[in-house]
């Protein structure tokens, strides 16, 4: 008897969230295998994709500055929940009025809009789809991409067994979802997948309880005072008026179809970046300044790239 493919779906998509936004930069190494990977990060990266995403395909339409915009509101979980916007369990570089700056603009502005969603979502569509969302220098140079997310991974990995553990284990659940989901469901529509109106009066609300429960069972006296929030509150409007705007503006646009890689080129991707994750992990034994060389590449690169992301978006939201 087959599990009913919306669902299988689904946990396909909570996965590659999990798989880009966490396990990629060793934050999770087991999100299979672990109470936590689990319990929390599964289904919090699950539920913020599948609300998030189910908004702009039922909206608007998957573009850029849609699906950009809407990952903000995706990293903006980072004050409440975490709290590294405010207090970071580092020492933040740059702090202004309560607000970590840098931990802002590569957290909120970057990674999560990429890492935790648009590479998800656009990864989802080769298996339904085929809408071509993924970011050019990923469809171009997916080897090197894969070894740029194993260096990553590197810098938060304890060591090149704790990689290779983590980067195959992870690796291996998900190319058996795809090969799963080909076998028995290929030609599916992703727009038919998301979560009805009905579904997201359920969705919604449990997200909002994972907030609840995270954001008073995490580092609850980190929460600042009414001006750093204040901040937070004001980029959740600016950010849910400029994806308003975008959604409107982007209904009568279509998206370019491309042809899925094949399983066979899946797999060589999964096995150059766990090639990537030990051998970074087993060079950072004799350079111990690599981790933070990697670091500081992530987020100068990450700072720019968000900063150019947002006004980008922003201006093609608000230019007529």
């Amino acid at each position: 008897m087959r599990l009913p493919k919306r669902y299988v779906f689904w946990f396909i998509i909570a996965s590659l969230s999990a798989l880009f936004g966490e396990v990629a930069i060793g934050s999770t190494l087991y999100p299979f295998f672990s109470p936590w990977g689990v319990l929390v990060i599964l289904p919090l990266y699950g539920l913020h994709t599948l609300v998030l995403a189910s908004i702009v395909y039922r909206f608007g339409r998957p573009r850029f500055e849609t699906l950009y915009l809407v990952g903000i509101i995706f990293g903006l979980y980072e004050a409440y929940i975490t709290k590294i916007i405010w207090n970071p369990d580092w020492e933040s570089p740059i702090q202004v009025g309560g607000i970590s700056v840098l931990e802002l603009l590569v957290v909120v502005f970057f990674w999560h809009p990429f890492m935790s969603f648009m590479i998800p979502v656009g990864a989802a569509e080769l298996l339904t789809s085929r809408r071509k969302l993924l970011p050019e220098f990923v469809l171009k140079r997916p080897l090197l991409f894969a070894i740029i997310l194993g260096a990553l991974e590197s810098s938060n990995s304890p060591s090149p067994l704790h990689s290779f553990l983590s980067l195959a284990s992870t690796l291996t659940v998900i190319l058996l979802l795809i090969w799963w989901w080909r076998k028995h469901y290929e030609g599916e529509n992703l727009d038919d997948l998301l979560p009805t109106l009905k579904e997201l009066r359920v969705l919604i609300p449990l997200l909002l309880v994972y907030y609840i429960v995270l954001g008073l069972g995490i580092k609850r006296e980190a929460i600042p005072g009414l001006g750093a929030q204040a901040f937070i509150w004001f980029l959740y409007a600016l950010t849910f008026y400029l994806l308003y705007r975008s959604l409107k503006k982007s209904r009568g646009v279509e998206v370019e179809r491309i042809v899925a890689p094949s399983l066979n080129g899946l797999v060589m991707l999964s096995l150059v970046w766990i090639i990537s994750g030990v051998a970074f992990s087993t060079l950072k034994l004799f350079i111990h300044e690599l981790k933070y060389l990697i670091i500081v590449a992530l987020w100068l690169f990450g700072a720019l790239i968000g900063l150019i992301s947002f006004f980008k978006s922003a201006w093609w939201t608000l230019k007529k």
